[in-house]
């Protein structure tokens, strides 16, 4: 057994499970996407609170900021963002924790995409051993199985034919009352969810990367003005590279939708409608709370962000000169001015301690 039928059985078996309930492959996969994002909520839920907190901190990180306004030497840079770290650290905050969603939905895909290419094996249900077997009396019969991704799904829709599935039953008895999925909508080979989108040709598979360009679009809108977005991050946000990226990105999904099964772009296009009502009631039932003037007057007051203004008001006329070691020192009050040395006493006054008399005046009338 791989170590990745760890995770792809179980899927297979969810959308077999699916497909049984629902005897469509269409609502299969749109109620497979519908289960895994009810798994996934309690991380969403965390990114969410994750977006709470960092709300809660903005005032303080709005003051640290503050504080440093005007220093651009790499000292002062470097302390700020030390600073910051301090206090997310202090609160436990993890920038990170709201990477996670996104990042654990690849290897579901990836892992999607194995079950889809493989409907025999994790479908279906059946053994490496039973599906060579069924292979070779497709080819006895004269029936071309094809290669690649859409191999198995075309030995399915071969055995869907009642007389072809009499004749393989017979060599390959494992395959009797196993699922086998339709992989057409509507009963039309032109709408088949097994095969890939032709890129060179209009069909109307075409509406499937279509709809994952327009759904994958409109759902990181949506989040982004559900989500929060501290002001040096919005101001980001309107920047070329920040709005090629917004297209760039359903772009990419797009194409790679032309080259995959049908069914992962139908997953695909549902799961970004599905994330979109889930970011909006968790936005109901934990909101973002805003930031006040009372908050952020609270948080410059703890970490000491003074007006530079009234700094330089209190001594028009000796302004404090910048130290080049100690970048704080604008934070220091400045030291108490240097009294005036005392007036040098008149030397005829004292001497050894003592006051010395004056010299009485000759009286010059008497000595004549």
């Amino acid at each position: 057994m791989k170590i990745f039928d760890i995770l792809l059985v179980p899927m297979g078996w969810l959308i077999r499970l699916a497909y049984s309930l629902t005897n469509n492959y269409l609502l299969a996969v749109m109620l497979f996407t519908l289960v895994m994002e009810v798994i996934l909520c309690p991380i969403q839920i965390k990114q969410q609170k994750n977006q709470i907190a960092q709300a809660k901190l903005q005032p303080k990180v709005r003051a640290i900021t503050k504080k440093y306004d005007g220093r651009n030497d790499q000292a002062s840079n470097q302390k700020k963002q030390q600073e910051i770290m301090d206090l997310y650290q202090k609160e436990n905050f993890n920038m990170m924790g709201g990477c996670l969603p996104m990042l654990i939905q690849l290897p579901i895909i990836l892992c999607l995409y194995q079950v889809i290419i493989r409907p025999l094996r994790y479908i279906t249900g059946l053994s490496s051993d039973a599906i060579d077997s069924v292979k070779k009396a497709l080819e006895g019969l004269g029936h071309t199985l094809g290669a690649g991704q859409q191999a198995e799904a075309n030995i399915i829709n071969l055995l869907r034919d009642k007389d072809i599935f009499a004749k393989v039953v017979k060599d390959v008895p494992d395959i009797a009352g196993k699922t086998l999925p339709d992989f057409s909508l509507f009963g039309s080979s032109k709408f088949n969810l097994g095969v890939n989108p032709d890129m060179g040709k209009f069909g109307w598979l075409w509406i499937v990367p279509l709809l994952v360009f327009v759904t994958s679009y409109l759902s990181m809108v949506l989040i982004k003005k559900l989500s929060y977005q501290p002001p040096e991050s919005a101001d980001a946000q309107n920047g070329c590279s920040m709005k090629l990226m917004n297209i760039g990105f359903p772009l990419l999904s797009t194409w790679i939708a032309f080259s995959v099964p049908a069914a992962i772009g139908i997953y695909w296009a549902f799961r970004s409608v599905l994330s979109v009502v889930e970011k909006y009631i968790l936005c109901k039932v934990y909101p973002i709370p805003e930031m006040t003037e009372a908050d952020l007057k609270a948080a410059e007051r703890e970490y000491g962000a003074k007006n530079k203004k009234a700094k330089t008001e209190r001594d028009p006329n000796k302004p404090a000169v910048r130290s080049l070691h100690r970048i704080d020192f604008d934070d220091e009050p400045l030291p108490p001015p240097t009294p005036d040395p005392e007036p040098e006493e008149n030397h005829l006054t004292k001497l050894n301690g003592s006051p010395i008399d004056a010299a009485p005046l000759k009286d010059e009338d008497k000595d004549n």
